[in-house]
């Protein structure tokens, strides 16, 4: 992967959000499940340690389809500053869906689990980071 600015130039970042449904069972806690997501993000040579956020949110209500199926889903969302080209997005989609896909497995008898990932670049121009102590 290759950041399209100058190599010298670390970038702040990135936001992770994943949302996942109740009934979707882990192979692990979802504290476990951000460290993985976060080492694979490290991975990518993309981000400094310190720079990368994450949280899982459990949602309690949602549908997925209109049957009233046994369904599941996780869904992260990996917000970036924008400069990166379209192979290095979709190559840290890819990270992030293959750690979190190995962490899901299916509940009951023919479940079936959703586990997507969409990267969304921000705009540099208008993004704004304080930190505070130290």
């Amino acid at each position: 992967m290759r950041y399209s600015r100058p190599s010298d130039l670390m970038v702040p970042m990135p936001h992770l959000v994943i949302e996942i449904t109740e009934n979707t069972r882990l192979t692990c806690s979802q504290e476990e499940l951000l460290d993985e997501a976060n080492a694979a993000l490290l991975s990518s040579g993309q981000f400094q340690e310190p720079d990368i956020k994450s949280r899982c949110i459990t949602l309690s209500t949602f549908r997925q389809g209109t049957e009233h199926a046994d369904r599941a889903f996780v869904h992260a969302t990996l917000q970036i500053l924008d400069g990166r080209d379209q192979a290095t997005r979709r190559e840290l989609g890819q990270l992030v869906v293959n750690a979190i896909g190995e962490m899901v497995r299916p509940g009951a008898q023919g479940q079936t689990v959703q586990v997507t990932v969409n990267v969304v670049e921000m705009e540099r121009a208008t993004f704004s980071k304080q930190i505070v102590g130290g």
